[in-house]
Parts: C-alpha cells; sequence; structure tokens
C-alpha cells in the first residue's frame, strides 16, 4: 500500500472512536514548529514540507495519547501513561474515581482528565530551513475541524504523496488572529510538484533523521504528573532529589523559616539572662576614668 493510501486509511481510522495499536530530552526551540503568531501580527501564512514517514511508520503522522493542565499560568500537554507506556496514570486514575462517584458534576468534572489523541508530524520550515527538521504537535478534533482534518482535505484534493522527496508539494498554512487566539483558517497545497532540497546531502540529512517524538517531548513519572494533578506545580527538590509540589515546598521552607526563627529568639532570650546574670555579678566594678568608659566591657 502506498504512502497516500496509507495516509487515507490512518484518516478514516481517527475517526472511528479507534486507537491505531501499530506504531534525556533536547529542549531546542528550533525542534518545534508551531502556528502561534507573533505579538502585533495579525495574519500570516506558513509553509512546511511534510517529510516522509521513517522507521516502521506507514504514514508521517504518529499518534500520542496526552493530557492538558494549566500550570503558572499556561497549558501544558503531558504524553499519557496508561496509554503511551501502558503503567498507573495519575490523570487516568483521577478520571475514574470521578466517574466511580456516579454524580453528574463529578462526570462532568472527569472530562478534564480524559487523554486526548494528538497527531505529531515531523516538518521543514520554509522559512526557518537552517533549524532542520522540527516536530509539530497537532490536537485531534472529533468535529473534524482541526489542523489534522484541513491537512488531509489539502492531501486528498492533491491526490498523491505530496511528501515524496522528488515530486512532493509543500503545504501552505494561513493563520489569522481571532481574539487572543491563533487559528488555522485554511491549508493548501502548492501548485507545483517540488523536491525536498536541491541539495542532495541536505534533503538526505532530513529524511534521516531517526528521532522521534519522545526525543523531544517529555514522557513524565507518576509522581511528577501526581503532583500537576493536585493543581501544584513541580518543583525539584535538591535535598529529596526529586519533584514536589511548590505549595509543598513553600510551606516546608515557611517552617524551617518559623523553626529557625523561634531558636533564634531562644538563643536571643538566653544571651539576654546571661547578660543581667553578669551585670549583676558585675556591679561591685569600678569605672575609674573616661577612656574605660567608652570601651566595650567583655561581658
Amino acid at each position: 500500500m502506498s504512502i497516500f493510501d496509507e495516509m487515507m486509511k490512518q484518516y478514516e481510522s481517527s475517526h472511528n472512536g479507534k486507537r491505531d495499536s501499530g506504531s534525556q530530552k533536547t529542549y531546542d526551540l528550533k525542534n518545534y514548529f508551531n502556528t502561534i503568531l507573533p505579538k502585533g501580527v495579525d495574519s500570516q501564512t506558513k509553509r512546511i514540507r511534510v517529510l516522509p514517514p521513517s522507521g516502521e511508520s506507514k504514514t508521517p503522522f504518529n499518534t500520542m495519547w496526552g493530557h492538558t493542565k494549566k500550570i503558572n499560568g499556561e497549558w501544558k500537554t503531558f504524553p499519557c501513561l496508561k496509554h503511551e507506556m501502558d503503567e498507573d496514570c495519575p490523570f487516568c486514575q483521577a478520571r475514574e474515581a470521578l466517574l466511580a462517584t456516579g454524580k453528574e458534576e463529578d462526570k462532568e468534572l472527569a472530562k478534564q482528565y480524559s487523554a486526548r489523541q494528538y497527531y505529531i508530524i515531523k516538518v521543514i520550515d520554509r522559512d526557518n530551513e537552517a533549524d532542520g527538521v522540527k516536530f509539530w504537535r497537532i490536537k485531534h478534533n472529533y468535529k473534524k475541524q482541526g489542523a489534522y482534518d484541513k491537512i488531509m482535505a489539502a492531501i486528498k484534493n492533491a491526490g498523491h504523496d505530496i511528501t515524496d522527496t522528488e515530486n512532493g508539494r509543500d503545504l501552505n498554512i494561513e493563520i489569522i488572529r481571532d481574539g487572543q487566539m491563533s487559528t488555522i483558517q485554511a491549508i493548501s497545497v502548492a501548485l507545483d510538484k517540488t523536491p525536498l532540497s536541491p541539495n542532495e546531502e541536505k534533503s538526505s540529512n532530513w529524511t534521516s533523521d531517526i528521532r522521534t517524538w519522545e526525543d523531544v517531548y517529555s514522557v513524565r513519572g507518576y509522581d511528577y504528573l501526581a503532583i500537576v494533578v493536585k493543581g501544584d506545580s513541580p518543583v525539584w527538590d535538591k535535598e529529596g532529589k526529586c519533584y514536589v509540589g511548590k505549595l509543598e515546598m513553600e510551606a516546608k521552607t515557611k517552617v524551617n523559616s518559623d523553626e529557625d526563627d523561634s531558636l533564634e529568639d531562644e538563643l536571643e532570650i538566653g544571651i539576654k539572662e546571661s547578660e543581667s546574670k553578669v551585670e549583676k555579678k558585675s556591679e561591685p566594678v569600678s569605672v575609674t576614668t573616661d577612656e574605660d568608659e567608652d570601651d566595650d566591657l567583655p561581658f
């Protein structure tokens, strides 16, 4: 089956409710492609080239299941441990616990802890080719109105494999500002077929990039995610050599500070009592000169 046919097949299965069972991080902004408009810009068109599938992948679109949660005012996405690693996941456990109550309000709240499907593709940003291969993470849209749906509509209209290194096509992404949000208005294929790059060495370097999304997106551990689920922000505890909640860390620091203040108070009281005793014993000592009065006494 051709790559084009595989992409069509994957897209159809993405909306049938079934999960496709097939198929130290480097945090460099150059690794990521996004469609967020810069401040002050209301519209923009970006041009990318989707790279052909590598390894055992049959299409360029690799699926990932993740959870979203706002931390420090910013939305973050975390790969689901249950879906991706077949391990216990705090988000999924919270969802199951809420559903188990049978209450309508808990059922609604449980939606916040559900795993969402994402697609991750490797692309070349034509405006920043020097950055090399970038990863673009796209959220699945159950209404078929998302970026993935727009890409597949463009590919279907093209009627062939747009990732072909010799006769593929670029994608034009039209982005507009909708309030504070950056929205993809349309995605279309370039009119002409072109090689991935006129430079064979560069093209080979791009297509031989063996990295997967797990190399650039963190798969956080259970303890880390458990802190996030509780609504706290994970911070590294140097003493415990583990992640703890920021609020927990601040509370711990405050307790230690209060204990230090209490100890200082006790020491200060002890010193004053000692001084008082010394002063009483020192009363017979006579001060004979002005110079002696200016000196600091040894007690």
